[in-house]
């Protein structure tokens, strides 16, 4: 009778753990971004600020391309320092990019260029786009 009690307050504790979880990961992914529309009209490349219960004491966002041909495809970006970020946008043929962060629009993939970027455990769930990280080696970073 005890073991039972102690299961179904371990599974009461679980479900509500993953209901603040799923709560708190709708609203980072819901929150209102900062837009910033490119000369081509093509493409609008948003900021969104990702702090919450996960994230409480960090300046973390990520950022998002809305390719205006296909608007219900969003690429997101892994987390990244979003306090001091540099939100004016270059556009290329095949590129979008702010300071530190590329977003190939051939290959849909991300490339952060900052030596100090460290992944987050939530760009399992937040980033729903390919990225690479630059190389000393390769000498891609700033």
């Amino acid at each position: 009778m005890k073991l039972r009690k102690t299961v179904v307050g371990l599974l009461i504790l679980l479900a509500c753990g993953a209901g603040v979880f799923i709560q708190q990961l709708s609203e980072v992914l819901n929150r209102e971004p900062y837009t910033s529309s490119r000369p081509s009209g093509r493409y609008v490349l948003q900021l969104v600020q990702a702090g919450n219960l996960f994230i409480p004491f960090r300046h973390l966002g990520y950022l998002q391309v809305v390719d205006l041909q296909n608007p219900q495809r969003v690429y997101r970006s892994p987390l990244i320092y979003s306090d001091s970020l540099d939100m004016r946008v270059w556009e290329s043929a095949r590129e979008l990019s702010i300071f530190g962060v590329i977003f190939n629009t051939e290959t849909k993939t991300y490339f952060i260029q900052w030596r100090d970027w460290e992944p987050h455990w939530l760009n399992w769930f937040i980033s729903n786009t390919p990225y690479g990280v630059c190389s000393d080696a390769e000498g891609t970073c700033f």
